[in-house]
């Protein structure tokens, strides 16, 4: 599981954008005919790098990969809402991850979150096991 700060996904020019979304989604740099595509709709739609950023999480390719990619849009929004639309297994893993590496302090700092994510989880009873 990779978290992505959509903040900063979006900064720079439409150039540095799309290296930007191929690098951090899809772990390589673009092939010509997806740069052309990606430059040719931004200039006909200026606002659409959300879009573009969210259909590339979703593709294919990104998918193949075999690690699920969150983009925090809202850095002001709670942790636990960002994470409500993961799989299980992918929300299980991504704490997983963040326990291992963290020590005392940092787990303390992890714990709420966790805590609120698994209560959206119960409440929307998703796939609550017990």
């Amino acid at each position: 599981m990779r978290l992505l700060k959509g903040s900063e996904l979006l900064q720079g020019s439409d150039h540095e954008f799309i290296l930007t979304i191929y690098r951090q989604i899809l772990n390589r740099g673009p092939d010509e005919f997806g740069y052309r595509h990606f430059r040719d709709t931004l200039e006909a739609e200026p606002g659409a790098r959300r879009r573009i950023a969210d259909d590339m999480v979703a593709s294919p390719e990104a998918r193949r990969l075999g690690e699920e990619v969150l983009i925090l849009w809202d850095e002001g929004a709670s942790f636990g809402r960002a994470v409500e639309t993961l799989s299980p297994e992918a929300l299980l893993a991504l704490f997983r991850q963040k326990f291992e590496k963290l020590d005392g302090p940092g787990r303390a700092q992890l714990a709420p979150m966790l805590k609120e994510c698994l209560g959206l989880a119960r409440k929307r009873r998703r796939w609550w096991p017990f």
